[in-house]
Parts: C-alpha cells; structure tokens; sequence
C-alpha cells in the first residue's frame, strides 16, 4: 500500500513539472507575434479565428486600415504608458511636476497619491483616442 501511494505521489510530482514546462513554453514570446492586421505596431493581445491586438479585434479592411493609423498616431502616448506602468514611487515623485502640467492629460494630485488612478485614466483617454481617431478616418475615406 505504501509503495503505490509513494508511486501515485512521485507520478503526481512529475505532472507538476511538466505542467511548469508548459507554462514556461506558452510565455515564449514567439507565442504571442505582433498583431496579424498589416502594419500594426502592436503584439497580439487575443489569439481567436487570427491573433490580433485588441484594437484590431473583428475588425476587417478598411476599418482594420483607419485603427491601424490612429495606433501609429497614439504609438508616442502608448510607449509612454507602458513605461509609467513600470516606475517606482521614486520615479513618480521626481515626475511629479511633469505629470502635473502635462497638457496631453494633467494629473491631480489625488492620482499622484494612487498612481494606479492616473494610469487607468490615461488608458481610458488613449483608448478613447485611437477609437475616436480611427472613426474619424474611416469617415473621411467613405
């Protein structure tokens, strides 16, 4: 009875292992390529029927064409926020009055005390800004 149950808990250990393999294997980066819509900067983000990033997302043509330049547009404003998602609270504080006066979205000084807000807040505005942009060149070329 001891030997089977050892046996059971070895075999158990070395489908751990192998479950680590996989999962190490899966975050490979070559899993995740860049967004399949032509001239995308951007690394796929939902893998469905073509791996595409979010913005691109059941999006076909010449629609798929307008978001792609509208991300081109808000590549400067994503860079910076995958920067800031990354930056210590020492690296908050020396930004502290670049942020405050920045005129692309101030921060309030609320958000400099739960950074997390201002991060969320920019997203959103970026966002907002390549769905707004990427309409608005779509409605241009119709």
């Amino acid at each position: 009875m001891k030997g089977n149950s050892l046996n059971s808990l070895v075999a158990g250990m070395a489908v751990g292992k192998t479950r680590n393999a996989k999962s190490k294997e899966y975050a490979h980066a070559s899993e995740w390529p860049k967004c399949s819509i032509a001239g995308c900067p951007l690394p796929t983000t939902i893998k469905a029927e073509t791996c595409t990033c979010g913005y691109h997302y059941r999006e076909h043509g010449l629609s798929a064409d307008c978001i792609t330049e509208a991300i081109k547009e808000h590549t400067f404003l994503l860079n910076k926020y995958n920067q800031m998602l990354f930056w210590d609270i020492k690296k908050w504080n020396e930004s502290r009055a670049a942020i405050l006066g920045w005129a692309v979205l101030p921060c309030t000084e609320e958000e400099l005390n739960f950074p997390t807000m201002y991060l969320i807040k920019l997203k959103n505005h970026i966002d907002k800004g390549i769905v707004s942009k990427g309409k608005e060149i779509y409605n241009s070329r119709v």
